[in-house]
This record gives C-alpha cells, sequence and structure tokens, in this order.
C-alpha cells in the first residue's frame, strides 16, 4: 500500500516536472541551445517500447531516481547495467546482480564524463547505437511493467546523429548543410505529434536519428556552419518536409496529406509548400495528357541523378488482382478506401483503373478501381502507393501513369506503371539538392528553390514584461554581415534593446509601429554571432514583444 501511494505521488510530481519543462520551452522560446526529447526504436524500427534495456558507458554511469530527485547507483568505466519493470517498479542489475529495486523512477541516466552511453545489444547502420546527451527510462505508454528510452538531447547534437543519416554526405556540403535546416525546423515543428512521452521518433515516420556512432565530418559542419538558423515564412519556422526524389515537380502539401488533427483529405494548403518544378517551363501536369508525356519522358531536372527519377513497374491482371485483394483490406482501415472493402470479399476480375483526379505535379489525388464485384475509390499518395504493391514493396511514389494493355477477348492483361520520384514528393528533394550543390548552389539557394518565398532566420523569441524572462540569449551564423532584426510590436511597447557581440542597441520610440526592421549591419562579423534580447523596460506588465533575425530575404517570385 505504502509503495502504491508513493508511485501516485512520484507520478503527480513527475507530471509536474514535464508540465514544467514544456511551459519553459515556451517561455524562454529558445535561450543558448535547444534541448529536445526522442523516443529511441528497437531493432527493426517497429517499436518503442522494451521488456528491458541494457546500458554502458566509457564514462562510467549516474542514475539518478527523477521521482526523489538522488543518484540511486554509480557504475564504473563499462559496467553495463540492465534495467527492467516489476509490479510497476524499476530494478537495476549489473553482471546479474540486483542493485536496487523498488525505485518509482523514471530513471534519468547520465554518463560521468560526458562520454555517449550504448544501448547494449541496439545496432544502428551496423554499429552499436550510442547516444550524446543522457537517456531517461520511462514507463511505457502501453503497460506499466514495460519501458521506453528516451534520449534528452542538445538540438545540434541530435541533427549531428539525423543529418548522415538523411543525405549522403557525398551530395556535397551546400545540400548537407540544406539538409541540416530542414531537419533543424521539423525537429521543432514536425508534421505531427503523436508521441506523449518525447518529441520526436528515431525512424522515418519522424527523422532518421542514429545517434553519435554515425555521425561524419561534413555533416556535423554543416550543422556548425548553419547554427541557429531555421526556414521561415511569415516571421515563423515553416513546416520543411522533404522526401528522397520529387521527380522533377514537387507536390502541392495539400494533395499529399490529410489534415493531421481533422484527418480531412485534401488538406488546407500551406503557402510554401506549393507544386514547383525544376524548370519553369514545364506545365502544369493535372491531366492525363500532360503527366503520362512528363512521366514517360525523362526532362532536365535536379534530381535526374536519382535511381527513382524515372520508374516503370508491370503486372499480370491475376498478379495485380491477388494483390488488390490484400492491399484495399487493408488500406481500408485508413480511411481513404470508399467504399470499404470488406473481409473476406472476392475482388474478382478488374476491369478498369481511372484517375479521376490530379496535383498540378501529376501525382494521384483520387482514383478508382473497378472489377467485375465492385469499384473503390482510393484517395491520398501513401494509401494509393501502398495499394498498387509489387513484390511486397509500395509503388515508389504516386507521380504515376497506368496503362492498361488488353488481350484479344478485350480483357486486360497487364497493367504498365510509369512513374517518377520517390516519397511524397513535397518539399525539398534530396536528390535535388545534391545535384543543385554539385553545380554550385549555396545551400540557401536550394532552400528557396524547394519551399517557396521562404526566408532564412532565428527562432522567433517572444519576451514579455513582468514574467521574470528578463534576457534571452542566441547564437546564430551570418554571411557577408548582412541581416536585420525583425520585431513584431503588437502590443505598443515604445522601447526594445538587444546587445548583439556585446554591443548593446537600443530601439526607440516604436509604440506606433507594428513591425519594425532594424539593419544590424553594424554589429556583425562573418560565423557565429551572439544576440541577447532584453524584455521590455519600463512598460506595462504583461505587453509582449516578438523578435527574431532575418539572415537571408525571401526572393521575389
Amino acid at each position: 500500500m505504502k509503495k502504491n501511494i508513493k508511485y501516485l505521488l512520484c507520478i503527480i510530481i513527475y507530471s509536474c516536472i514535464l508540465l514544467n519543462y514544456f511551459f519553459s520551452l515556451i517561455l524562454i522560446a529558445d535561450a543558448q541551445e535547444r534541448v529536445i526529447r526522442v523516443g529511441i526504436s528497437t531493432n527493426d524500427f517497429s517499436k518503442l517500447e522494451y521488456w528491458n534495456i541494457t546500458v554502458r558507458s566509457a564514462g562510467g554511469l549516474n542514475i539518478i531516481d527523477q521521482c526523489i530527485g538522488n543518484s540511486i547507483i554509480r557504475l564504473n568505466p563499462c559496467s553495463a547495467a540492465k534495467i527492467n519493470i516489476k509490479n510497476g517498479f524499476f530494478q537495476i542489475y549489473c553482471n546479474n546482480k540486483l542493485l536496487s529495486k523498488g525505485i518509482s523512477g523514471p530513471l534519468l541516466i547520465k554518463s560521468s564524463a560526458k562520454h555517449p552511453i550504448e544501448i547494449v545489444g541496439l545496432k544502428r547502420a551496423g554499429k552499436p547505437a550510442m547516444y550524446r546527451g543522457k537517456l531517461e527510462i520511462v514507463r511505457a505508454s502501453s503497460s506499466s511493467n514495460k519501458l521506453s528510452v528516451v534520449n534528452i538531447i542538445t538540438l545540434s547534437d541530435y541533427l549531428k546523429g539525423v543529418v548522415p543519416n538523411e543525405i549522403p554526405v557525398s551530395f556535397g556540403l551546400e545540400a548537407v548543410k540544406a539538409q541540416a535546416v530542414a531537419a533543424r525546423n521539423y525537429a521543432l515543428r514536425p508534421r505531427i505529434k503523436p508521441f506523449p512521452q518525447f518529441d520526436l521518433c528515431d525512424s522515418v515516420q519522424c527523422q532518421v536519428y542514429f545517434g553519435s556512432n554515425t555521425e561524419k565530418q561534413l555533416s556535423n559542419q554543416a550543422v556548425e556552419e548553419t547554427k541557429g538558423l531555421f526556414a521561415m515564412y511569415d516571421n515563423d519556422i515553416i513546416l520543411a518536409l522533404y522526401s528522397s526524389t520529387a521527380g522533377g515537380y514537387t507536390g502541392n502539401y495539400q494533395n499529399a496529406f490529410s489534415d493531421p488533427e481533422t484527418k480531412d483529405f485534401p488538406s488546407k494548403s500551406i503557402p510554401y509548400l506549393t507544386a514547383r518544378p525544376d524548370n519553369k517551363e514545364t506545365p502544369l501536369l493535372n491531366t492525363e495528357k500532360a503527366a503520362s508525356k512528363f512521366y514517360k519522358s525523362k526532362p532536365f531536372s535536379y534530381d535526374q541523378e536519382s535511381r527513382y527519377y524515372r520508374w516503370h513497374k508491370r503486372w499480370t491482371r491475376s498478379e495485380l488482382q491477388q494483390v488488390l485483394r490484400k492491399t484495399l483490406l487493408k488500406q481500408s482501415s485508413t480511411g481513404f478506401i470508399k467504399p470499404k472493402y470488406s473481409s473476406g470479399k472476392w475482388f474478382g476480375k478488374l476491369k478498369d483503373i481511372k484517375v479521376l483526379n490530379r496535383d498540378d505535379s501529376g501525382k494521384i489525388i483520387s482514383m478508382q478501381i473497378s472489377s467485375n464485384t465492385g469499384k473503390w475509390t482510393v484517395n491520398k499518395e501513401l494509401v494509393i502507393r501502398r495499394v498498387f504493391k509489387k513484390l511486397n514493396r509500395a509503388m515508389p511514389s504516386a507521380n504515376v501513369v497506368f496503362d492498361l494493355t488488353k488481350d484479344k477477348s478485350g480483357n486486360i492483361a497487364y497493367i504498365d506503371a510509369y512513374g517518377g520520384g520517390f516519397g511524397h514528393g513535397v518539399g525539398m528533394s534530396q536528390y535535388g539538392a545534391g545535384f543543385m550543390s554539385k553545380n554550385n548552389f549555396i545551400f540557401y539557394d536550394i532552400l528557396q528553390h524547394y519551399y517557396k518565398g521562404i526566408s532564412l532566420g532565428t527562432w522567433p523569441v517572444v519576451l514579455t514584461t513582468g514574467t521574470g524572462t528578463s534576457q534571452i540569449e542566441q547564437e546564430f551564423v551570418v554571411f557577408e554581415q548582412n541581416a536585420s532584426l525583425v520585431i513584431k510590436n503588437m502590443e505598443d511597447i515604445n522601447n526594445v534593446s538587444v546587445k548583439i557581440n556585446g554591443k548593446k542597441l537600443n530601439i526607440k520610440n516604436i509604440s506606433d509601429q507594428t513591425s519594425v526592421l532594424v539593419n544590424i549591419e553594424n554589429y556583425l562579423k562573418d560565423g557565429i554571432n551572439k544576440i541577447i534580447y532584453y524584455a521590455p523596460e519600463n512598460e506595462d506588465g504583461g505587453k509582449s514583444i516578438r523578435m527574431h533575425i532575418e539572415v537571408i530575404k525571401a526572393k521575389n517570385e
């Protein structure tokens, strides 16, 4: 009974810790270095939960019970700790010897000498999985006797474990820098946030994060040389989607993704995630004729070096019928197949495949599959790709044109799919970025090609008078000492101050201006710069002002 009371008390305490953590992120906005929480998957990335976990570090381990805030175990370098949960409480073993039990947790694991922490038996890119920062061991959301592993890490160190696993460093420094900015954006603004105990997972569902053992010198350089920079639109950081290969024409967000909350499809449009051809002379591909001409040929494209730039799949009728019987049933659970394909229903004889609607990029938005037993409308690119499987693999993209070849009796004999691209094709094409990098494009040129109308700048900070948060610090990179301080003054604040590289800058008499742009060229230096934003003084309590540094202006298109 006492243990149960202690357990419930610790849950309350830890919930308060988490609430304080999340509210502190909102209040301080950026500070010197963001910290994020990453859920660590099993070897096959299928689960984010474990029955037990074993950890060790060359710097030794310090294991802290966060319920009581005290260190409970210290292990020598390379000694391994095995952790599990029994009857709702954590247990810790070393060399099969029980060291501690009845621990309420969660557990915080630190390396005493700033060495990375290894999760024993877990592999990433064929290497032992090693993580900078700290590990937090929490109860899994599905069971009180399972656990989840959370890597608590600075944004910069997180990116160093993401960037080389999302884009080959052989694509060139400028491409890798573009990827670093896009990944930085996505880390703080993911499309969906389905995890209650952490910000992101470590797989393709979020961003591929393999930890410190997969870092590379060039990608670390790219992270450092873009320090503090985000892709921005309308003075806020963007949802920086990217995929392997766009096929020469990126797509509109609303025609590839459903709304993450309402599940409506098509979803709402996003102005910087629009259909953009590599060749401006390319017409809209929203007709069968235009899409067929484009995807059955190989015009110049920035991502033409990808093996998925153009692809072809073929099924016999009987082969595709067997595929569709399985995939229509499985994908009906998504809600994007109408009517639902019923379990046990016989698909019958394939009669027709008809595209109902295409995106400007030629991506299929909606299509109809007909057999002698029924008709089904299939919506959304990922569902379409997973319906048309070949050798148990989804189609590379939904930028596809279908050709039906009939036999002498008028029945379908073969189905050919001619397509371009790999992935959803919205936002930055990684192969396109690689081609542009090799052809002397700068990383911000790459980003501005794929994200319409964006600028580059720092994370916007909000300072409110009378909150106790008197200042916020940021570090950021500039180029050719060209940058501006952007102030959004929606509450008639009159004076505000910043300090840039040790030089104080006072901006006065702005109460009648809702938007202020201040040239700060004379305060900057090439490379990494430091700014301190100060809360407005001599103002009524509760007034807020929003500020950021704009390093690269949006292009006029």
